[in-house]
């Protein structure tokens, strides 16, 4: 749980510069009911809004759906963004952050007019999991809107701290999700 507050918090502060072009007052996001990703099906377990931030969780369908307990998930981040900031300042300020959590793997990068981050988390005393989480973020008419796919591994080895044997897993799960169709758009 404490790691999933402390990635709320991190993106939540992350949205908060999310680069558009003009905003328009009238356009809204447009999110989909359910998002399909190797082979399952995902379905909405959660919806947060904070000011002009939005923060939506997707869980199979096929297991219990519970926001606190999961192990794969799909998160959508919707930010109205009315502070106009770059892809390449919101590129920054991920580097900035992550670069204070030492153990914590990101690679980070623009391509093709997308925010694309790779982050391997490690495991903290209260979440006993390794976490992957691979993201795509764009600007739309309606603001910066991001969608992730976050997937938790069992740790068993307790002394071992080096993530790197994860790498070449996040690249080929990243490369999957570079596939998958674009679920939002603005109304």
């Amino acid at each position: 749980m404490k790691i999933l507050k402390s990635f709320i918090l991190v993106n939540c502060c992350l949205f908060l510069t999310a680069c558009v072009n003009q905003v328009s007052s009238s356009s809204t996001f447009q999110i989909p009911n359910k998002i399909r990703f190797e082979g399952k099906e995902y379905v909405k377990a959660s919806h947060n809004q904070l000011d002009e931030m939005q923060h939506l969780l997707y869980l199979p369908d096929d297991e219990k759906v519970n926001p606190e307990h999961w192990q794969q998930g799909i998160l959508i981040f919707l930010d109205k963004n009315s502070q106009h900031k770059t892809l390449a300042q919101r590129l920054a300020l991920r580097e900035k952050i992550f670069k204070q959590q030492p153990k914590t793997i990101a690679k980070l990068q623009v391509v093709n007019d997308e925010l694309r981050s790779e982050i391997l988390y490690p495991p903290t005393q209260r979440e006993q999991n390794i976490q992957l989480d691979v993201s795509r973020g764009r600007n739309l008419d309606c603001g910066f809107a991001e969608i992730q796919y976050a997937t938790k591994r069992s740790y068993f080895a307790k002394n071992l701290q080096n993530l790197t044997a994860y790498k070449n897993d996040i690249a080929k799960l990243m490369q999957k999700f570079n596939q998958l169709a674009w679920q939002i758009a603005c109304q």
